[in-house]
């Protein structure tokens, strides 16, 4: 090849690789317009995004498939590898395994998560049984272990200790009653306890409540114990989200500014919708 030919060559190829970076941020920015249809469609308005919450909800690294693990397939990083490998040496062949790509869960910092959850007597009924659902939900679908804490008045502590075992969750949450006053303050306080004994993961705790807090041990105001317990839970690095109705969004607004969380207002407690927000927030860590 004389150096005319070699210099259109590199020319072509130079060209051809400009062209399919160009495609594939088109391809990330329809999945993340994808991602947001999705979520949109939901009744939610998200007051607050915690400000330790970085990067894109697509944000994700992708390796060469390896034999024997059982990993998510990267749809856009698989095409592209197919591109450049028929481009190179002009193959018919569309996919072949080489090309494939999987998401390496293993390149993202280890996290577990805690359902911290109101069980007071306002979240009998309806509510109940979505958080319930919300919980069978993420202990079957997610890859990070989940733990339970409840909160109401007399009955503060952990249920289930984190574990990826369905069962245990469903076992434990067949045995969970709303009734009594919300403890919230002592609920914050337990959850960042047992999470703080846990070391090597960040953590992500999911607060769910219908109400204000109501109580707290001795004199304290409820209202107080449960800012300075928000406070607690910041100084720890913990990250929260806030799951809460619209009625006491003024309360929430101060709980989250006080533990730098995000804050989700809903018109009602609903799994689906609760578990958008959990994947869309988990993402973002």
């Amino acid at each position: 090849m004389d150096a005319e030919s070699a210099q259109l060559a590199g020319t072509i190829s130079e060209n051809a690789n400009v062209e399919l970076q160009t495609v594939e941020r088109e391809i990330r920015r329809l999945q993340n317009l994808y991602a947001e249809k999705l979520f949109q469609r939901f009744n939610y308005r998200c007051v607050r995004h915690g400000q330790k919450r970085t990067g894109e909800y697509f944000s994700r690294e992708a390796q060469v498939r390896c034999s024997g693990k059982k990993n998510s397939l990267a749809v856009p990083e698989t095409m592209i590898a197919a591109a450049l490998r028929r481009f190179g040496c002009k193959s018919d062949r569309f996919v072949i395994p080489q090309d494939l790509r999987v998401l390496e869960p293993a390149a993202a910092s280890p996290l577990e998560i805690c359902l911290l959850v109101d069980t007071s007597g306002s979240m009998d009924g309806k509510r109940i049984r979505e958080v319930k659902e919300l919980a069978e939900h993420l202990v079957s679908q997610m890859h990070e272990p989940i733990s339970l804490i409840t909160f109401q008045e007399g009955n503060v502590g952990v249920k289930v200790r984190s574990t990826r075992n369905n069962l245990l969750f469903r076992r434990e949450l067949n045995t969970i009653n709303a009734v009594g006053l919300t403890p919230l303050g002592e609920g914050i306080r337990t959850a960042v306890n047992y999470l703080a004994s846990r070391s090597g993961r960040k953590q992500l705790v999911i607060l769910i409540t219908d109400g204000l807090p109501t109580w707290a041990q001795g004199e304290k105001d409820p209202y107080q114990d449960a800012l300075e317990a928000a406070g607690y839970l910041k100084r720890k690095g913990m990250h929260l989200i806030c799951i809460g109705l619209e009625p006491h969004r003024s309360f929430l607004e101060k709980l989250a500014e006080r533990s730098e969380a995000s804050l989700y207002i809903v018109d009602d407690l609903d799994h689906r919708e609760m578990v958008a927000i959990t994947k869309r927030e988990k993402c973002r860590i």
